[in-house]
């Protein structure tokens, strides 16, 4: 399973967070009425209570060319304010709804930048009107800097959208136009802010998280934590406001994606980004009021410093290409993920976190930034982590542990944690049974030692004797951090041999579980060999089948496999002529295998060994 998402570019964002304000610096917040004459960008503050009419296409085209627009956006705190715009036209190009170009003509707003990310939703229209979201810009563009703008129309028809997720589960509802990006212009992206996260990691996730799913969004690191104390009332939205739609949050990371409000219904319904954040159709992430801290100019594209704040007013219900579509009123439900950090037999730390339903894929990703955070440093080490997830649908518990040893842990566990729940949330890589994920933990044991032991040696006796039993040691050299004492393992195993086994040259092998030291090991010219692993019909049968696959990367195993592949050429009347027929499975002896776990231990490497199979006869 691979999660596709593309990130064109990564920028580091640090964020001053604001904690528990008192009530009347949030009510200055929430109902900003000076404005600092300080600040250099403030535009012309907008009226609480304003409400903004919806200009549908037909009246926008009778619009001529260069008439004054305004944009809706906020800049510092949660006031409202105007930038002065023009309208250029409507342009066509064949998206399945119009796209109207129009040109900043505010000179403060292009001395810092001009357009920037998080103002994507930002109401567009004649004063008092709105015809749209601001949606899309230029990178790296000039003044007068030109945007598009979303239309009301498309995202209004969002409202009613049928999602593939409500086919899913049966519902129904009118069918809305779809769009397509025109390669002139480019989102004005959605800032996502993950808090917890180290800069240099922002480059390394760009590497999982890829393809076209995030491709609306930019990722920047915060040092803003989980959402600030409320004030008195944080439930009503106006058109202009900025928001924060989690994907996660918690004890180490938040992740919220920053936007404006593109309009607010008589029925809390609301429409806001003039794109989509994830584009996944059915959404289920609850929203937060969100504050400015002002806009950081950026040569690329310049971008807001914006926080969360409150307890969520709502649920994102719908995601889609011309606007996110939300409900005021209850947030929605979230898996809650627990994860425990420890080193070696220290003491245990404790985080917690929810992750939205449908963004499972931010599961690893809470799980490797919050070891990293709480492990503080970049060194090698070797991780012992098992993960547990609980499941709607079944009573069954699923566990996996797994154990790795590498120079970058962070990346280690982020794609052995995503290998795991995608086994069940992935829709292609799980064909048994829908799964809804009810909790989910990850333990992981950290150690600084590299518990890596590769197969070094092999002791055989010079001979072995049917019907007796075999001794045998396998020797084993781990890394110089891992040894104890002693700079080698050793570990006998006796094998019994039984009467008929065949005598001559034998073959001793030794080999590990590691999937690369097996690549031509485990390879059989016969097709029969192994069988064919059934589909899974449910999800306890998934569950099943998953741990039957499970592997002890600590295991050896030991096979002796007996002289000519085990035909015992003692039944033949002719030792020297035979057909295939005399190769039937009862004419074979198997060959002897054992295992051995070596634990605490990743082992590595296989060996062979010839061993001289004598008669009792020869003993006499």
């Amino acid at each position: 399973m691979k999660h596709f998402f593309t990130l064109t570019s990564i920028a580091l964002m640090v964020l001053f967070y604001i904690g528990c304000s008192s009530d009347v610096e949030q009510d200055q917040l929430n109902n900003p009425t000076q404005i600092d004459p300080t600040d250099l960008f403030i535009g012309a503050p907008l009226k609480d209570g304003v409400i903004l009419k919806n200009m549908y296409e037909d009246e926008v085209r009778s619009l001529i060319d260069k008439t004054s627009v305004q944009i809706v956006t906020v800049l510092e705190g949660t006031g409202r304010v105007t930038l002065e715009a023009r309208y250029r036209g409507v342009r066509d190009f064949g998206l399945g709804f119009p796209v109207y170009e129009c040109e900043l003509q505010d000179n403060a707003a292009e001395a810092i930048g001009g357009i920037a990310q998080g103002m994507s939703g930002s109401p567009v229209g004649p004063p008092g009107r709105v015809m749209g979201a601001l949606a899309y810009g230029n990178a790296f563009s000039k003044s007068p800097t030109r945007f598009w703008v979303t239309s009301i129309d498309a995202m209004e028809a969002s409202i009613v959208r049928q999602t593939f997720g409500d086919l899913l589960d049966g519902d129904r509802a009118p069918a809305a136009p779809s769009i397509g990006i025109h390669t002139d212009f480019t989102p004005v992206k959605t800032p996502l802010m993950i808090t917890g996260i180290q800069s240099h990691r922002l480059e390394q996730l760009t590497s999982y998280l890829k393809g076209e799913r995030f491709q609306y969004l930019e990722l920047f690191s915060s040092v803003a934590g989980s959402p600030a104390a409320p004030p008195a009332d944080t439930s009503s939205l106006e058109a202009g406001d900025m928001i924060g739609v989690a994907v996660a949050t918690g004890d180490v990371v938040n992740a919220i994606g920053y936007g404006t409000v593109t309009q607010v219904y008589d029925d809390d319904t609301f429409v806001a980004f003039g794109h989509p954040m994830n584009g996944d159709g059915k959404a289920s992430l609850p929203v937060y009021r969100a504050v400015v801290n002002g806009i950081i100019p950026n040569l690329q594209a310049s971008y807001k410093s914006t926080y969360a704040y409150g307890n969520p007013i709502g649920t994102i219900t719908k995601d889609l290409t011309p606007a996110i579509v939300g409900k005021l009123g209850s947030p929605p439900a979230m898996i809650p993920v627990k994860v425990a950090y420890q080193v070696s037999d220290g003491g245990v730390i404790q985080k917690h976190h929810q992750v939205a339903y449908g963004q499972e894929v931010f599961i690893p990703v809470i799980a490797a930034i919050t070891m990293d955070s709480i492990r503080q440093e970049l060194s090698p080490g070797t991780i012992d982590v098992t993960v547990t997830l609980r499941f709607k649908e079944t009573e069954t518990i699923y566990t996996e542990s797994f154990r790795s040893a590498s120079s970058n842990p962070f990346i280690d566990l982020l794609f052995n944690v995503d290998r795991i729940v995608a086994s069940f949330d992935d829709i292609f890589s799980n064909s048994a049974s829908k799964t809804t994920l009810t909790e989910v933990s990850i333990e992981i044991t950290d150690k600084p030692q590299i518990m890596l032991a590769a197969i070094h040696e092999l002791v055989v006796p010079e001979e072995i004797v049917p019907g007796e039993s075999a001794t045998f040691k396998v020797v084993l050299l781990p890394h110089w951090t891992a040894t104890n004492g002693s700079r080698k393992i050793e570990k006998e195993v006796t094998l019994d041999i039984p009467d008929n086994f065949t005598k001559g040259r034998a073959n001793l092998s030794v080999k590990s579980e590691d999937p690369f030291d097996n690549l031509f090991f485990d390879f059989s010219f016969d097709e029969n060999d192994e069988e064919e692993t059934p589909l899974p019909e449910n999800l306890d049968e998934l569950i099943k089948q998953m741990e039957d696959g499970q592997t002890d990367l600590g295991i050896i195993t030991i096979i002796l496999t007996p002289n000519d592949a085990g035909l015992d050429f003692s039944i033949l009347e002719d030792p020297f002529s035979f057909d295939n027929d005399d190769l039937s499975e009862d004419n074979q002896i198997p060959p002897i295998e054992t295992k051995i776990v070596i634990d605490g231990f990743i082992i590595t490497g296989s060996m062979e060994k010839p061993v001289n199979v004598i008669g009792k006869e020869s003993l006499e």
